[in-house]
């Protein structure tokens, strides 16, 4: 969040950083992140593509399940896949 929106950041000095937050839980810039900043921050490259490969994982499954094609999450999985070295998972 602060890496992608670093003015946000770097161009209010008087804001502590709790205060930005406060300000973006109540705002349409509100998301999991946000609220979880505190451990997000500390989470490394390779943990974030986990997350990212975890829930792209629930998702496929969940089409699987309900017979629904998921073009754009075959696609994202895919893109993944080949950028942490992975195999594609098999089906459940």
């Amino acid at each position: 969040m602060f890496r992608n929106n670093g003015k946000l950041a770097h161009s209010s000095p008087a804001l502590p950083q709790d205060e930005i937050l406060n300000l973006l839980k109540v705002s349409t810039g509100d998301s999991w992140v946000v609220r979880n900043w505190s451990n997000v921050s500390e989470w490394t490259a390779d943990t974030a593509l986990a997350v990212l490969l975890k829930d792209l994982k629930a998702a496929y499954n969940e089409g699987l399940k309900h017979n629904v094609t998921l073009p754009f999450n075959a696609l994202s999985s895919t893109q993944l896949f080949n950028s942490m070295g992975k195999e594609k998972p098999e089906a459940k």
